[in-house]
């Protein structure tokens, strides 16, 4: 990847946190030879944006002053590895969802960014669904997608004809065509999170006040009567549909683009969007973890400052990320991406893009359930529901 200017321009604006990050213990850091370790853990998979698109740009802009180590693992297992580290831990940014971030706040783990780092985390350019997680959690996680969790309904155009666009249709369609649909576990699946906590709308409930979801809990039930059984993994439940076992599953409309895109979805499965409730946001944050040594606290703020601005958030829309910065736009990508967002936005539903610019509504979403009542619906879920299997 060549070098560009803009990024000559990054590291100019950014030149008070280098020379802290310089003035630091080097060797404390994990470095040699002058160069700095940083070291990120995705707790939300997004490997193909973070791992493979923003980190080589950084370690390119910094000159190679940063080399960053990159690890996965699942929010608890990140939690346990930060909580068993102790003080002399090795992780400095953590990449988490809309479960890692709370937990971790419970936990005492991560370090509040607003509005001590309000500048570095660019907090003024946020969007209105940034903005409004950020008041949500209280400034402790700098967001970087903000894109929607669902629901849509991906389904299989030889035999649907009509495909449902309410849950009500949705449950005569059932009705009509008996073990034709499925969804997979609440728990483990974004497309089923998004389908439950949508019909939870379109019920009229509440998802915040789990005790008063009976009209919910009676639909799942009915429908549920003719589900063979819920997938544990989400990819189970699309390969039940391009199999033709079923076929109508959920999905997210984002990630179904992206999967029409680079044509893991058969050419004869469409999507359509449920008209009767509002689109569930499911983001990705940075977060730092608390009490760093003063180099890495440098280095992982410097960091911060390259991943969060427009420029760098814009190239998540190659890999269908909405991004949090407003000021992120899709002209801002990189040449050697284009095409490949060029071929995604073609395959984007209608009623999330304006011309060639991806986007969720406004008015057409709703923030993801407080982290108490999402772990008490998802119980919930396993008792009423699955345990009827």
């Amino acid at each position: 990847m060549k070098k560009r200017n803009w990024l000559f321009l990054t590291i100019i604006m950014s030149i008070s946190l280098l020379l802290s990050a310089c003035g630091g213990s080097q060797k404390s850091s994990g470095g040699k030879d002058g160069q700095i370790t940083l070291t990120i853990y995705s707790a939300a998979g997004g490997d193909e944006y973070y791992n493979d698109i923003v980190i080589p740009m950084f370690e390119e802009a910094t000159d190679g002053k940063y080399k960053v180590e990159y690890g996965r693992g699942t929010p608890q297992e990140v939690i346990n590895k930060i909580k068993s580290q102790g003080k002399n831990g090795t992780i400095d940014l953590v990449v988490t969802g809309l479960d890692g971030l709370p937990l971790g706040i419970e936990e005492g783990l991560w370090e509040q960014l607003l509005p001590t780092y309000s500048e570095e985390v660019h907090s003024e350019e946020w969007n209105e669904i940034g903005q409004a997680y950020i008041d949500k959690f209280e400034g402790y996680g700098a967001p970087v997608t903000t894109g929607s969790g669902g629901p849509i309904l991906m389904y299989n155009t030889k035999t649907v004809k009509n495909p449902p666009k309410t849950y009500e249709e949705l449950r005569e369609w059932i009705k009509e065509n008996p073990g034709k649909f499925t969804y997979p576990a609440v728990p483990s699946s974004g497309p089923a999170r998004g389908f439950f906590f949508g019909l939870v709308q379109a019920m009229g409930e509440d998802f915040n006040n789990p005790s008063s979801l009976d009209k919910t809990w009676d639909y799942l039930t009915e429908i549920g009567e003719t589900i063979e059984y819920y997938p544990t993994k989400t990819s189970d439940s699309f390969d039940l549909l391009y199999e033709g076992a079923v076929d109508i599953v959920p999905h997210t409309p984002f990630w179904y683009a992206d999967n029409k895109a680079i044509k893991t979805i058969p050419p004869h499965i469409e999507a359509v969007k449920l008209e009767d409730t509002k689109q569930v946001i499911d983001s990705h944050f940075y977060v730092m973890v608390k009490d760093l040594p003063e180099d890495r606290k440098n280095a992982a703020l410097e960091f911060l400052k390259f991943a969060t601005s427009k420029e760098i958030q814009a190239q998540g829309y190659v890999r269908g990320f909405l991004p949090a910065n407003s000021l992120a736009t899709p002209d801002m990508l990189e040449p050697e991406y284009q095409e490949s967002y060029k071929t995604l936005v073609e395959s984007v539903m209608p009623e999330f893009k304006e011309g060639d610019t991806m986007k969720v509504q406004e008015d057409d979403w709703v923030l993801f359930p407080d982290l108490q009542p999402t772990n008490e619906l998802y119980g919930l879920w396993e008792e009423k529901i699955q345990a009827l299997k």
